[in-house]
């Protein structure tokens, strides 16, 4: 809430977890194999389980263009070629443009009917999507790209819906003190996601329409988990279903958990911020204490995509086809882009909950500072007058750079940039607007990754390749700079203490605040 009632020295106050917090944090038993962390764990851990299938899901819609291209190439019909750039892009941006609109779907969908039925709705635009790929191919006529380009639009919308439907579950079923864990895990399941449509590209090479059936497969078991789940405490809460949320708490925290605290505190925070017209939605919005969460989200996904990570994983076969390893090109691509993507991202889901999100952010940035200018230095040094056309040595001198640089990329990507900015998103956004606004700056994520995905090649074209990474490492310094000056941490943070935090200090005082925040409980 924004009533202006608090002290001013509580805008240089850093972000600490509530008395509240602490007390019920007392009433577990966290020695392992404990039956009390057990009950705790449990539901939490199941619910997570299915509900990163929506997000294995946006990570294998996310790589599929990058095998299925390679199948596609071969299509030199009249109606079937695409073996022009022109349909190659259009194959590649399309994607992100379907995503722009799912995101916004999904947040107003979570807010409107539920988190958990917005969950299995996600299935629907993937179903039809992956079904539309899969019936072009038995069209060798003018239908053929349309349905084409129509599925991947569908799957895209699906991935940019499950983009914001899964992180938004997740944390509002997860305990405080392992939200970063929980919530880190949906970007290992999207990394998961990318590694196996590369595997299935590469090792099995499976043609595009029967990796579209194994999406499909994967859209079917993602339904049939969901109709297990339950729904979250926070919104049953907030549309008045208090003996629901009671239960649904209960479920979450286990039978030897105190829930009462808990409750109370989501009780108040509910209360302190009912909302009863759009009007005052969207006064809401222009709160400072809404506001300011909501420009910090988009301009964190600014960087998440203008580092360049979608044109590394929807190029990453064009980009090994530079190198020596050409005929290798999609098996190395699997393992060296699918394979560091997995193991930094379960780096990163361990470090969320033990470093902060701040820190691994800021390591983050600057790995892939290093590596995009290594990587921009390879194609400049590849290039005239360095290394002349033909020279077959200048290039393998030069090989392990590109290989070296890109395994870095991907590792310091998939260790913070890839799931903390989704989790940042969900932890900060006050509750009233969550849906909303997790939709609002989903959307941008997805514009952003529309731009960079569709202007790539065109974008290399002007600067050259290596201008292009070149460009990639000054944004990604700049993002450095800007997680230091302007993002607090809010590692074992309630949603509630995060959400006062934001209430009670201005914008100006972002320096100040950010600095202090970095202390922990």
């Amino acid at each position: 809430s924004d009533k202006g009632h608090q002290p001013e020295s509580y805008a240089t106050q850093p972000l600490h977890a509530s008395s509240n917090m602490d007390e019920r944090a007392q009433l577990i038993d966290h020695r392992p194999g404990s039956p009390k962390i057990r009950s705790l764990l449990w539901p939490v851990c199941y619910s997570t389980t299915v509900a990163v299938l929506a997000s294995f899901s946006f990570g294998y819609v996310l790589a599929y263009s990058s095998p299925a291209l390679n199948d596609l190439q071969q299509y030199n019909g009249t109606y079937t070629s695409f073996s022009k750039t022109i349909y190659q892009d259009i194959f590649g941006a399309i994607m992100p443009i379907g995503a722009l609109f799912g995101a916004p779907v999904a947040g107003w969908l979570a807010d409107t009917i539920g988190r958990k039925l917005a969950l299995a709705v996600n299935t629907l635009p993937l179903t039809i999507g992956w079904l539309l790929i899969v019936l072009s191919h038995a069209t060798t006529g003018v239908l053929f790209r349309p349905l084409l380009f129509a599925g991947r639009f569908a799957t895209g919308f699906g991935a940019g819906y499950a983009s914001l439907a899964a992180p938004i579950y997740i944390a509002e079923i997860s305990p405080s003190h392992l939200r970063g864990l929980f919530g880190a895990s949906t970007q290992l399941s999207v990394a998961i996601g990318i590694f196996v449509v590369y595997g299935l590209g590469a090792i099995s090479a499976l043609d595009y329409y029967w990796l579209a059936l194994v999406g499909l497969g994967i859209t079917v078991l993602f339904l049939l988990s969901a109709i297990t789940l339950r729904e979250t405490p926070r919104w049953l809460i907030k549309h008045g279903h208090y003996s629901k949320a009671q239960e649904s708490l209960a479920f979450f925290r286990g039978t030897d958990y105190n829930i009462s605290e808990e409750q109370a505190e989501i009780r108040r925070q509910v209360n302190s911020e009912q909302s009863s017209s759009g009007i005052e939605i969207l006064n809401t919005f222009m709160r400072r204490s809404t506001l300011r969460p909501l420009i910090l989200s988009i301009m964190i996904m600014f960087f998440q995509q203008f580092c360049g990570i979608n044109a590394v994983i929807f190029y990453a076969e064009d980009i090994f086809e530079e190198t020596k390893y050409k005929e290798n090109a999609a098996l190395i691509s699997s393992f060296a882009v699918g394979g560091t993507e997995v193991f930094g991202t379960l780096i990163g889901v361990i470090l969320t909950d033990i470093l902060g999100r701040k820190v691994l952010l800021v390591c983050g940035g600057l790995g892939m500072f290093l590596s995009s200018g290594a990587m921009g230095a390879f194609y400049f040094l590849n290039s005239e007058p360095y290394c002349h056309p033909g020279s077959a040595k200048c290039r393998e001198d030069l090989n392990p750079v590109a290989i070296a640089s890109i395994v870095l990329y991907i590792m310091s990507f998939s260790i913070a940039w890839g799931g903390i900015p989704w989790l940042f998103l969900s932890e900060i956004i006050p509750l009233r607007v969550r849906g909303a606004g997790m939709g609002l700056a989903g959307g941008a994520s997805w514009i952003f990754a529309a731009i960079v995905t569709g202007f790539f090649k065109e974008y290399q074209k002007v600067l050259e390749p290596w201008g292009a990474f070149w460009s990639f490492s000054l944004i990604c310094a700049l993002s450095v700079i800007f997680v230091i000056i302007f993002i607090p941490e809010t590692k074992g943070k309630s949603l509630e203490d995060i959400e006062n935090y934001f209430s009670r200090v201005t914008f100006e005082s972002s320096v100040h605040e950010s600095e202090l925040s970095i202390d922990h409980d």
